[in-house]
């Protein structure tokens, strides 16, 4: 018994890396169904070197603006060669392991959660702090690859972020922040 737990474990996991494979293919595609839209307010937690922080910043233009947030200094380098040779200006580097952003409350149409919860700790601050920077009606997509979805919306639903949808067969959960609701 098991060891038919464990196997079923590896199956959905090896459709989680198929997904993903393919979300990271079609990153566009995915940020618009996500919500991405031109003159949007972005941050991309966790950006690594820029798998979707690149096409977030193509789909907002040049009156938006992508913040790429990671704790690694390097990817941040290799995202800022890229977004030079493109010719992006609008993308804000933000290199931070503490836990708190210095972005502004309310200032942010939608924040990117992609394949990132595992590497965090505090979980429960990370949607605190969603929750404080969305500005009100804001989004916050999360692929939770390595944590079940359902522990995701929980957490996310206890700090004040609403469950909107479900995108993707599922496998993307895009929480709101309503305008009239207050921690």
């Amino acid at each position: 018994m098991k060891q038919t737990s464990k196997h079923l474990g590896f199956i959905r996991h090896l459709g989680d890396f198929r997904f993903k494979s393919w979300l990271d293919k079609n990153a566009s595609e995915a940020l618009v169904e996500m919500g991405v839209k031109a003159g949007h307010i972005v941050l991309d937690f966790g950006c690594g070197s820029g798998t979707f922080t690149i096409p977030a910043a193509r789909l907002v233009g040049d009156e938006g603006r992508v913040y790429a947030l990671d704790i690694n200094t390097e990817a941040l380098n290799r995202l800022e060669e890229k977004a030079r040779r493109e010719g992006l200006k609008n993308i804000t580097r933000i290199a931070n392991e503490g836990k708190r952003t210095p972005l502004k409350d309310g200032s942010i149409d939608l924040v990117l959660l992609i394949d990132v919860l595992q590497e965090i700790d505090d979980r429960v601050f990370l949607f605190e702090e969603a929750y404080r920077i969305l500005k009100p009606d804001g989004r916050c997509s999360v692929y939770p690859m390595h944590i079940l979805a359902g522990e995701v919306e929980s957490l996310a639903v206890s700090k004040g972020l609403n469950l909107e949808d479900r995108k993707f067969e599922g496998q993307i959960l895009i929480f709101r922040k309503f305008s009239n609701q207050k921690l």
